[in-house]
């Protein structure tokens, strides 16, 4: 009985030990780092620019094809940035004016043949689809933009004019 015993404790040590010694296996872990996002100042975050005073823009002033309503300029402030980003980018996204879309957007108002036409200060157009960098100071950066009702066709007709404009941020 003793030896019949010590026979199998030695076949499962044998057993257990061909089980445990295999190939061995690699496991990887791998992760990534990332800085927290720079913040969109909160009086940027839903920005609403009049492009009108109180009292509108007359029609017969958007008679002429070409015609437009004074540029209203209007800031897009980013701050807060983590140390070391260098740059931040701005995407812009919207329904694209068919008779310039490199910088109008369609009005979804009720006035007709009029369009948003939106540029940088410095008068960049910021269409659908473009983009706008700035260079990170002092933790953050100023977007100085400006827009404007325009007409391609003239013969405004009366009503409301509105656009909306998305604007995603990247950072590096």
């Amino acid at each position: 009985m003793k030896r019949q015993l010590c026979c199998l404790l030695t076949g499962a040590a044998l057993l257990y030990g061909e089980a445990v010694a295999g190939d061995p296996v690699a496991v990887s872990i791998n992760g990534k780092v990332v800085a927290a996002p720079c913040q969109v100042s909160s009086d940027s975050v839903a920005k609403t620019v009049p492009l009108t005073g109180a009292q509108g823009v007359r029609a017969s002033s958007l008679s002429t094809p070409g015609s437009a309503t004074d540029w209203v300029p209007f800031d897009v402030t980013i701050e807060r940035c983590p140390v070391g980003t260098a740059t931040t980018t701005m995407l812009f996204a919207g329904d694209a004016d068919s008779a310039g879309p490199d910088d109008r957007y369609r009005n979804t108002g009720s006035a007709g043949n009029i369009a948003v036409q939106l540029q940088s200060a410095e008068g960049a157009p910021l269409g659908n689809n473009k983009t706008l960098s700035g260079a990170i100071a002092n933790r953050g950066y100023v977007y100085h933009l400006r827009a404007r009702a325009y007409s391609a066709q003239g013969g405004v007709t009366p009503g409301t004019i509105n656009s909306v404009v998305t604007v995603t941020f990247s950072w590096q």
